[in-house]
């Protein structure tokens, strides 16, 4: 093997450790948001109004506004329209 395959190697396997560490950070903070959220009542608030968006309005549209409002990921805001249809 050439240096430069060596090297090669090693930053790919550098970028790699890299990214499974931000992914794992992500993941954490994403477990802190939920439980300030929960913590604050702002995870009722937004159960609330996805049960008022839900009487006028799609399941669709109802996640859509979740997620503009409250810049929340898509599987996020489909969890809380599903908790509360």
């Amino acid at each position: 093997m050439q240096w430069s395959e060596i090297s090669s190697l090693l930053i790919i396997i550098l970028l790699l450790g890299w990214g499974i560490s931000l992914m794992r950070q992500n993941s954490a903070l994403k477990k802190e948001n939920l439980r300030l959220l929960k913590k604050t009542g702002e995870y009722d608030n937004m159960k609330k109004e996805a049960q008022e968006t839900l009487k006028s309005s799609t399941e669709v549209k109802t996640v859509k506004s979740l997620r503009e409002k409250y810049g929340l990921s898509l599987l996020e805001a489909k969890e809380i329209v599903d908790s509360v249809k």
